[in-house]
């Protein structure tokens, strides 16, 4: 776990989580980016994407039409990447309607690693904050990937911080095996999220809800429109400041099942300032969000794991050993 100072953007506004969607060209990215789109979340996210074309969007939910961005109901926006990804993102984030999470799909060429490093520049890291990598694999044709790509595939694979292995029913179960064993091999504890039709809870994907509502999913189980992988949330509230040193020791040793957590620490080294916790499979980053102002300083946290495979009870017990001693 990493500890960010982030300031606010030149416009007072917190910075934008942006999840990197990777993958393989034909892996299924433009499926995923259709399923958050369309996915009844009630936030504002932003999509950037390489062509409007692939993008399948019912007539009906598109709002307006201009300058290469398709507005939907409910706040959603679709982005055309023509030239310059910085430009484009810092356009959605100068937007009246600013989002609340922005996604974008990374050519089936590129190694995200370089879609990562663009938001360090100075002329925007202080609008976004990176949540996380998601990268999609082909079941069917990963291991049929010629040599010259082939380390291109990699690449997208190691710099995942989840991998969404996609399009399972058009393989048996010895192929899947293999492909999992090829994923294992270059990234060994990256949580694999086996899927048809890139059908992932919307809420691993980007969180949302979390942070409004800590409690939404809390005890719940989802079975992501069965696509065989199970999920349940668990929270966690406290009034007690927490060591940051012992809550990033506790983070590196949950279980790999746990796909994300993410909600708002009370620092003890920190007492003024509300810190953004953000964690999408390993990587995990806490900033600092907004003086606490007249909200009373507390913990809220959620994590979202595979269905019983989490003793949620002693994470909790974990985590009440990282408040502060008085």
């Amino acid at each position: 776990m990493s500890e960010t100072l982030v300031k606010k953007s030149d416009s007072g506004a917190e910075p934008i989580p942006v999840t990197v969607v990777a993958g393989f060209l034909g892996a299924g990215k433009t499926t995923l980016l259709n399923h958050i789109l369309t996915a009844e979340h009630g936030r504002r996210i932003g999509v950037l994407v390489n062509d409007f074309g692939s993008i399948n969007i019912d007539a009906e939910l598109v709002t307006e039409v201009e300058e290469g961005i398709i507005t939907l109901v409910g706040g959603c926006v679709c982005c055309v990447i023509r030239t310059d990804l910085i430009q484009a993102v810092l356009q959605l984030a100068n937007r009246a309607d600013r989002p609340e999470h922005i996604v974008i799909e990374s050519s089936g060429v590129a190694n995200p690693t370089g879609v990562f490093e663009a938001f360090l520049q100075p002329m925007i890291r202080n609008e976004v904050l990176v949540d996380g990598v998601i990268t999609v694999v082909d079941a069917e044709h990963a291991l049929g990937i010629p040599d010259e790509e082939a380390g291109l595939a990699r690449a997208q694979v190691a710099g995942g911080d989840l991998i969404v292995l996609n399009k399972t029913d058009l393989v048996d179960g010895a192929t899947l095996s293999k492909v999992k064993a090829w994923i294992r091999e270059i990234r060994p504890s990256v949580e694999i999220l086996e899927t048809t039709h890139c059908r992932v809870p919307i809420e691993v994907l980007i969180g949302v809800g979390h942070l409004h509502d800590p409690s939404r999913l809390g005890g719940e189980a989802s079975t992501g429109d069965n696509h065989g992988v199970h999920f349940e949330s668990w929270s966690y509230e406290s009034p007690a400041p927490l060591r940051l040193d012992l809550l990033q020791q506790l983070l590196n040793h949950l279980p790999s099942t746990v796909f994300r957590a993410k909600g708002f620490v009370y620092a003890a080294s920190k007492p003024r300032m509300r810190m953004l916790l953000q964690m999408v499979g390993r990587r995990a980053v806490v900033s600092a969000n907004r003086p606490w102002g007249e909200d009373s300083p507390r913990t809220r946290l959620v994590f979202i794991a595979r269905s019983g495979t989490c003793d949620f009870p002693a994470i909790g017990k974990a985590l009440k050993s990282c408040e502060e001693e008085s």
